[in-house]
């Protein structure tokens, strides 16, 4: 993969992946972390996320339940000019899950350092928003 027109963020995630894989792949779970967002059930159905200003739309591409979710992903009204994917991959590790997000496809420079910083940034509150919920879990458990 050429790291200069692809955006990859990996962390290991304190939440098993029966935890992080709604908030990867509903709609709900994705507007936990990302934006207020439609992801179809079916491969081929339109994704839609509401980013402010701006929305993203695209396609999804694959579902393999629960590891990996993949769409395509463009702007509205400002289109990146070709072709990009988002993919995660939860990896199972027991109590752990281990979260790839990669969006690949994009133009180097200003344009890949833009989506670089989105993910980021969106990145962490994924993780932070899964490992509050498997918190939550625990506690509702054990009491």
């Amino acid at each position: 993969m050429d790291e200069r027109h692809s955006v990859q963020l990996q962390a290991e995630v304190h939440a098993p992946r029966d935890v992080v894989w709604p908030l990867l792949s509903t709609p709900d779970g994705l507007g936990r972390w990302l934006e207020p967002a439609e992801i179809p059930a079916a491969v081929g159905g339109r994704v839609r996320i509401e980013f402010v200003p701006a929305a993203a739309t695209g396609t999804l591409l694959a579902v393999d339940s629960p590891q990996h979710v993949s769409f395509t992903f463009d702007w509205d009204g400002a289109p990146i000019g070709q072709p990009t994917v988002v993919a995660f991959d939860a990896i199972d590790h027991g109590a752990a899950t281990h979260l790839t997000l990669r969006h690949v496809g994009l133009p180097g420079g200003a344009v890949r350092d833009r989506h670089d910083a989105l993910w980021r940034e969106r990145f962490g509150r994924l993780v932070r928003v899964a490992e509050e919920a498997a918190r939550e879990r625990r506690v509702a458990s054990a009491g």
